[in-house]
């Protein structure tokens, strides 16, 4: 009674050895449990999407063998704030089949770039984004500046999306549909050099939690 007074805290292992102690001391009068101890494994992320872990390595005393069939279910996290970012963008769109350039407040959320008319209209509670682009459809896993021959504008990146079709999809001067698949190519144009590498490397932050977790 004193030893467990003057020792509060005692970890499994101890605890396990003094039982087998006691045990051979007084027989009878303890049992130890027969579970043992199976040790963490990492999970890779590709489980939660197959629902198999193959080539387990676990202790010769363990019951696993082979390959484990899973039910679960994984979302993303990251240990600091999501990757946000606001400013001006020129975006190039169609407007009467023809293309245009449009400057536009960007804001990038939850994987997605929201963009309004003014900065004033994102404050605004009862202003709907005049439109989005999801970065969870982007076909590539980097935005990259575009080349002269993408577009001659400066200070410009390129992103393409790539979703399922539908009603009223067409192919035009930035879409391209086949197949039931709409892709749309976004030329988007900064006010400066650092601010394009500032925009590459939020939406590439954004793409790296996307692709990795495959989070559609």
């Amino acid at each position: 009674k004193q030893w467990y007074q003057r020792r509060v805290a005692i970890t499994a292992g101890e605890l396990c050895q003094h039982y087998n102690i006691l045990s051979v001391l007084c027989k009878g009068c303890v049992s130890c449990s027969s579970f043992y101890c199976f040790p963490d494994c990492l999970v890779p992320i590709e489980v939660s999407r197959t629902g198999k872990m193959d080539d387990i390595e676990a202790p010769f005393h363990s019951p696993f063998e082979g390959t484990i069939n899973l039910q679960m279910s994984a979302k993303e996290s990251i240990s600091t704030e999501p990757p946000t970012h606001k400013g001006f963008l020129t975006i190039f769109q169609e407007e009467s089949r023809l293309g245009a350039w449009n400057r536009r407040w960007c804001s990038v959320q939850d994987n997605k770039i929201y963009y309004w008319l003014y900065p004033e209209d994102e404050i605004n509670q009862n202003k709907a984004p005049h439109g989005e682009i999801d970065l969870r459809n982007c076909k590539s896993e980097k935005v990259s500046v575009a080349s002269r021959l993408e577009c001659a504008r400066p200070n410009t990146f390129v992103l393409v999306t790539q979703a399922a079709s539908k009603p009223g999809d067409r192919c035009s001067i930035i879409t391209e549909t086949n197949n039931n698949v709409t892709q749309t190519k976004y030329l988007l144009s900064a006010d400066s050099r650092q601010e394009r590498k500032e925009w590459i490397d939020v939406l590439n932050q954004c793409l790296l939690i996307v692709t990795s977790w495959n989070t559609k």
